[in-house]
């Protein structure tokens, strides 16, 4: 999938997005003119470079599809999890719980494993 289908979407096909999704879309369209960014862009940019954990937007993307179809996700809380990577089964626990009481240790392991192939 192109970056740019992403950004042609409408209102009425929003979709979560992942922060290396971002990224992709925020290099492609500002990367041959960061001389002329706004102090916000920059920002943006500089903020995308620290916190983006998984480097490649098509393997964030394929993550997510994975925690929806295979434990039942929304896609928010799949976004959310691939952007955060947790590293063990209490730090994603306290994420998921609230909404996915009936998870169960077996889950997490499992979403553990995907997460650990995304650090990779």
């Amino acid at each position: 999938m192109r970056m740019m289908d992403l950004a042609e979407r409408g209102p009425q096909n929003r979709r979560a997005l992942t922060l290396a999704e971002v990224k992709a879309l925020v290099f492609d369209r500002w990367s041959s003119s960061v001389e002329s960014l706004t102090l916000d862009q920059r920002r943006l940019l500089i903020y995308l470079s620290k916190f983006t954990k998984v480097s490649d937007p098509e393997r964030a993307r394929e993550a997510v599809e994975e925690l929806m179809n295979r434990f039942k996700l929304k896609e928010e809380h799949a976004v959310m999890i691939v952007n955060i990577l947790p590293e063990d089964e209490e730090e994603l626990r306290a994420y998921l719980f609230k909404d996915y009481p009936l998870l169960s240790q077996q889950d997490y392991k499992e979403m553990l494993n995907l997460l650990k192939s995304l650090r990779e």
